[in-house]
């Protein structure tokens, strides 16, 4: 009857607030609710409650055999002191790699709103289980060599955007626009310093500024931080690499507590950190602090196991009040999950760790 209804709006408004996981499983109720909530005020509204939630660790264990398992483990403790639930996508990537260099790992970088960028221009969504595949800047030109590409997100729009550089000072950079309704790259021709992007980094991207490492182009090819401006599209002035002997090892470049920051623990993997923060905008001034490996939101510092036999282990450290906490994760990759997969009795898994994800309903098709 007409009082049993309820208006199309207050469903919206209910599926809204429900996982990603209920929301793609109510688009099979009917067409007309999968067709609302793949509108665009849908997904913003999905995402501006996602954005309000505390973020989640993501998970990928990879196998000998290249199978990756996404899991979503909670980054903070209820008000008593438990976990919430792990979600587990139980969702399976499998590469034609050899052993443990899956899709995932090798482009392995932070979650941007909920998307992944991974190698071969390919955009990836956990929480659809979707893949996208970009087209490549230069088509007439395929290799993929030449580029190293970077996800940033505008929060003010709260639009994802694609930035490519080449390895070869002749080419311009480029920049697309994820879901845009003509998706093609826009080049950028004026006020680009002279650099060479560094391979191996997947960049940096918070409050709407993308960081990446480079080599300056000049008199002194010396080692830089470039800053891009996701709105705008536009190149600040070169950052500069803090004056200290981090420059000789690998580090980790993430943020903390909303700066630039470098992390620094490889004298020592299970001794001292060396935390460099970037003080000013100008990338003059760094700090520097030493503790005893992603940075949640929160400001603590993540370990966890590099292999997982059958429970997970995290750790979280807070520099500033010299704490640390512990969460165990009891067999998530106990017998039932390896017989529901196939998997041997004996079978080890590595580990990869993006800190702050979120969910997102965001598609490019």
């Amino acid at each position: 009857s007409q009082t049993d209804h309820i208006p199309l709006d207050l469903t919206l408004e209910i599926l809204s607030r429900l996982p990603a996981k209920s929301i793609l499983r109510s688009r099979c109720v009917s067409k007309l609710w999968s067709s609302f909530t793949k509108l665009p005020t849908f997904i913003s509204s999905f995402a501006s409650r996602s954005s309000s939630q505390p973020p989640r660790l993501l998970v990928t264990l990879s196998t000998a055999e290249s199978k990756d398992f996404v899991f979503s483990f909670p980054q903070h403790q209820n008000p008593d002191g438990s976990y919430p639930q792990v979600y587990s996508y139980h969702y399976q990537i499998t590469s034609s790699k050899p052993r443990y260099c899956s899709p995932y790992h090798e482009t392995r970088g932070e979650s941007v709103q909920g998307l992944f960028l991974l190698q071969g221009f390919k955009i990836w969504n956990p929480s659809l289980r979707r893949l996208w595949t970009l087209p490549h800047p230069t088509p007439n030109i395929p290799s993929h060599d030449n580029w190293m590409s970077y996800l940033g997100f505008d929060p003010l729009e709260g639009k994802h955007k694609v930035l490519c550089v080449s390895h070869k000072d002749s080419q311009q950079p480029r920049v697309l626009t994820l879901g845009a309704q003509y998706q093609s790259w826009r080049i950028i021709s004026k006020g680009v310093p002279r650099h060479c992007p560094l391979s191996g980094d997947h960049g940096q991207c918070f409050n709407g500024i993308l960081y990446y490492k480079a080599r300056a182009i000049g008199v002194n090819d010396h080692p830089i931080i470039m800053s891009f401006d996701v709105k705008s599209e536009k190149f600040f002035k070169p950052i500069k690499y803090p004056e200290t002997r981090v420059l000789l090892t690998p580090y980790t470049m993430s943020s903390y507590e909303g700066k630039l920051a470098f992390v620094d623990h490889m004298d020592n993997p299970f001794g001292d950190i060396h935390l460099y923060v970037l003080e000013d905008a100008n990338g003059d001034e760094w700090t520097h602090r030493r503790f005893l490996h992603g940075i949640t939101d929160a400001g603590e510092l993540v370990f966890a196991s590099y292999c997982v036999f059958e429970s997970f282990y995290i750790l979280y450290f807070d520099p500033r009040k010299n704490s640390s906490r512990e969460a165990l994760f009891s067999r998530v990759v106990g017998k039932e999950f390896r017989h529901r997969h196939r998997l041997s009795k004996d079978c080890l898994f590595v580990t990869s760790v993006s800190p702050n994800h979120i969910e997102s309903l965001v598609s490019l098709s």
